[in-house]
């Protein structure tokens, strides 16, 4: 079955993605953003001609906004980033429908402190018996693994 077949009743069947999986996708996702976060370095450096422009308070601002942006984008109209596509896996709702731009920034906020704190947000897959991170719980998403094509 192809994925653009899945039905949202398809999807709210399946089951929740594994924290490796998850992790290898973060990981794939981490060298995009890094990527992005140059060029938009290097474009603000063009445009400003100094350096101090890449410091600050303001400048990590910049940065997590192109973050939250990135993310939202992905889970809200993709429902997958590119690396969730290599490892076939997707962000939706409990019901398996999409996540609305409002859901996808809910999660996105939880997830990033939740996981900068050594992890623990994604840990929670460890003991929760439905596979699910506290982001998950606390924006009513999952992240369910996909079928093979």
């Amino acid at each position: 079955m192809n994925q653009s077949e899945l039905t949202h009743q398809d999807l709210a069947a399946l089951t929740n993605a594994s924290l490796g999986k998850r992790l290898a996708a973060l990981v794939y996702d981490g060298f995009l953003i890094v990527a992005i976060w140059m060029i938009s370095s290097l474009a603000l450096l063009a445009v400003t001609d100094s350096e101090d422009h890449l410091q600050g308070a303001a400048y990590q601002a910049f940065l997590y906004a192109e973050l939250l942006i990135f993310f939202v984008y992905f889970w809200s109209f993709k429902g997958q980033t590119l690396g969730m596509q290599v490892w076939r896996i997707m962000a939706v709702q409990e019901s398996g429908r999409a996540l609305t731009p409002t859901q996808a920034t809910v999660r996105f906020l939880i997830a990033t402190p939740s996981i900068a704190c050594f992890g623990l947000g994604l840990l929670w897959l460890l003991v929760s018996p439905e596979k699910t991170a506290l982001h998950d719980l606390l924006s009513r998403s999952r992240v369910v693994q996909l079928p093979k094509r």
